[in-house]
């Protein structure tokens, strides 16, 4: 026989589990949005591709050329 509290604990779990679907859920939305936009898509892989070369610069020179003080 299930007590309140062993009810209540299995409550606690459904709910966690469901919010972790919905976060799971929300993710894989966003990642096929990505996914369909070929611009971003291509931003991306010119960005690897820079990545790939070594054309790139550290974070401190790109907060420097923006006009942050480091």
């Amino acid at each position: 026989m299930n007590t309140a509290a062993e009810a209540e604990s299995a409550s606690d779990i459904f709910i966690e589990t469901l919010r972790k679907m919905d976060s799971e859920i929300e993710s894989s939305i966003e990642t096929l949005e990505i996914l369909s936009d070929s611009e971003t898509l291509k931003a991306i892989e010119e960005g690897l591709e820079d990545i790939k070369a070594g054309r790139v610069i550290s974070f401190e020179d790109f907060l420097k050329k923006h006009g942050y003080e480091v």
